[in-house]
């Protein structure tokens, strides 16, 4: 069976990865960690069936990486509250530059009250559905449509200017 994993989802799994995080290195590391926790689960996993077994990896997967997200807000939310009165980090010009004229403000506020919240909770804070459903009184399918809806407009304001 682990053959079967390792060879069948290690490409797939790791362009999942990828497309979570965008960087090659952190994508093998996550890679890797997921297979590190298969392994652990071991006696759970010879229980399920090769799509359970999938299903489980890719979720193991983005499971990690939100955590790693939090983990990262966490740690810089912490740095930030011990620098002493009056220093700043220097700017991020990295973001500006990636931005360029399109002002993040703005853009979101083109959403509703609700969307935006949720669109900031998701995509800033790292929140995943399940978690916004509870935090909203919403079902967490509606979570995700509300969100896809929310993504196409901005997507479409942007692809506009």
């Amino acid at each position: 069976m682990w053959e079967w994993m390792y060879e069948g989802f290690w490409d797939k799994l790791e362009h999942f990865c990828y497309k979570l995080c965008r960087e090659e290195s952190r994508a093998e590391d996550l890679t890797q960690e997921v297979f590190l926790k298969a392994l652990q689960n071991r006696e759970l996993l010879d229980s399920f069936n090769q799509r359970q077994c999938k299903a489980w990896l890719f979720a193991t997967a983005r499971n990690l990486y939100c955590d790693q997200l939090r983990r990262k807000m966490k740690e810089e939310s912490l740095m930030r509250e011990m620098l002493p009165e009056g220093d700043e980090e220097p700017p991020d010009e990295t973001a500006e530059a990636a931005l360029g004229t399109v002002d993040l403000e703005t853009l979101l506020e083109l959403l509703d009250p609700l969307d935006r919240a949720m669109f900031t909770l998701r995509y800033e804070e790292g929140y995943n559905a399940s978690e916004l459903s509870k935090i909203f009184h919403l079902p967490p399918g509606t979570v995700r449509a509300r969100l896809m809806k929310a993504r196409t407009l901005l997507k479409h304001e942007l692809l506009e200017e």
